[in-house]
């Protein structure tokens, strides 16, 4: 017995926005634009959105300081915003982080909650959420997850409801072409790793596999096209299957690397798919222990010979390495134990294989 859920109608492919404005006037009058300060007005996604609104007749305001890593703070400040403005819907323009919050202040314009149970519930409905974005990684704009940078819990942690899972999200490909190689290269093994974990997943099932398979096959070919020019139906594929992985961890969430992650992203400053991608070679090793067919299925799909070919074709895309202190390795491995990540993985985490596989990074 399994369960599926994905109520995000999606729309995919170049200028799908066109049109969008008769959807996007059945959520409201007036939206609250969420984005960053920069990237989401160079890349043409943030007029896109206000011409298909203006065409509607619609009106907008705009909160555009999102950061890396978005911060209870300011997720907080944008829902004061949005109240104050009596929007009635929330549009997230950008990569992981702008969607990740808006998704998280839609929750806030309707609930009344401390920084505690902010990420515990219970809730009520959010405004309705709406999805734009412009790198192929966090998947985010199809998955029921907002991620913030909670101090208080030293990491970073996940707001997880099937409340905010976005009503409508718009993937055009075109938004990614002024990414930097950089963002690229680490959004891209994002997904990979999206795919990779929802596929070794304890919570993995017939109809998200079939869907990790799908993202890996779009995924894997491109590996080593990421620096240098890279052709439009490259994006393409690469959103496509950024955007299939998302419906994988939308099923199954996250596992190992992520929870092992976000501390490098926490405390090293990391780049979250950067992060994820330093670490997957010493998961898939572990892998190979527990879920033997499924690692040779993954080589098999992504087009390497085996752990060895994988691993060099992750340090020639993410070359440094990351030395921790054993005081460092103890306070991570701390706050990684009790995640949901941990209890996901298929294989028997103790604290000494954590520390392990954050001492093999150096």
């Amino acid at each position: 017995m399994f369960m599926y859920e994905m109520p995000t109608r999606l729309f995919f492919g170049k200028d799908c926005l066109n049109g969008a404005g008769k959807d996007l006037k059945k959520l409201g009058q007036k939206a609250l634009i969420v984005t960053g300060r920069h990237s989401a007005k160079i890349n043409g996604s943030q007029k896109a959105v206000t011409e298909a609104l203006k065409s509607a007749g619609m009106t907008w305001v705009l909160f555009d300081q999102i950061e890396n890593n978005p911060s209870i703070k300011t997720v907080r400040k944008a829902a004061e915003f949005g109240k104050a403005e009596h929007v009635d819907f929330v549009i997230g323009i950008g990569g992981g982080s702008p969607m990740d919050a808006a998704k998280v202040i839609a929750l806030l314009c309707t609930n009344d909650l401390d920084d505690k149970a902010l990420f515990t519930g219970p809730y009520v409905r959010p405004l309705p959420i709406v999805t734009v974005p412009t790198t192929s990684g966090t998947g985010s704009e199809v998955t029921k997850v907002g991620v913030l940078t909670n101090p208080a819990a030293g990491t970073k942690q996940s707001v997880n409801t099937p409340l905010i899972f976005p009503v409508l999200s718009y993937a055009d490909p075109s938004f990614t072409e002024s990414v930097s190689t950089t963002v690229t290269i680490d959004t891209a093994i994002d997904a990979l790793s999206h795919a990779i974990e929802g596929y070794m997943s304890r919570k993995s099932t017939p109809m998200s596999d079939v869907w990790a398979e799908e993202a890996m096959r779009f995924l894997g070919p491109h590996l080593t096209d990421l620096e240098g020019t890279i052709p439009y139906a490259v994006r393409e594929d690469l959103m496509y299957g950024a955007t299939a992985a998302g419906i994988v961890i939308a099923q199954t969430g996250t596992t190992l690397v992520h929870g092992m992650g976000y501390q490098l992203t926490y405390y090293k400053g990391l780049s979250h798919g950067r992060a994820n991608g330093l670490l997957l070679p010493g998961y898939m090793q572990l892998m190979a222990e527990t879920m033997a067919d499924k690692v040779e299925k993954v080589w098999d799909i992504l087009g390497f010979s085996g752990l060895e070919d994988f691993t060099d074709c992750l340090h020639s895309l993410m070359p440094e390495r990351i030395s921790l202190t054993e005081d460092e390795i103890a306070a991570y491995v701390r706050l990684t134990l009790p995640t949901g990540a941990v209890a996901s993985t298929a294989y028997e985490v103790t604290g000494d294989v954590i520390a392990r596989l954050y001492r093999s990074l150096a």
